[in-house]
């Protein structure tokens, strides 16, 4: 359900029930390139998923990638971005905090980094 504010208003279970689809994936520009003749053993980018759903639950990360450790290393930065606000069993709204929390665990269950990594196409 929507309200005035935009959100879309799930419960946690409801959360884990969603199936994301990837819509875009890039590179920062100040990360993604490195300058004549150094190393870029550091690359960060952004992603955004999505429900295919009526209205569609959106999330997306900025993520960063370590092209030095091996097997090479992708991680999820900072706090995902959403228009979902949990609630509780009453339908009160949990708080952008602990919504917060239950999407980064949303993120780290998905198999996002493969599709990131060929959306960029890093070899």
């Amino acid at each position: 359900m929507t309200d005035d504010d935009g959100y879309i208003r799930l419960s946690r279970q409801a959360l884990g029930q969603i199936r994301l689809v990837h819509l875009v994936s890039g590179l920062d520009e100040e990360h993604g390139h490195a300058a004549a003749g150094a190393a870029c053993s550091d690359i960060s980018g952004y992603t955004e998923w999505a429900t295919t759903s009526v209205p569609a639950v959106s999330v997306g990360w900025d993520w960063h990638i370590d092209t030095l450790a091996r097997p090479v290393s992708a991680a999820c930065r900072d706090t995902p971005r959403s228009n979902v606000m949990l609630v509780d069993e009453h339908g009160r709204d949990v708080g952008p905090d602990h919504t917060a929390c239950c999407l980064r665990q949303l993120v780290d269950t998905l198999e996002w980094k493969p599709v990131v990594l060929d959306a960029i196409g890093f070899r």
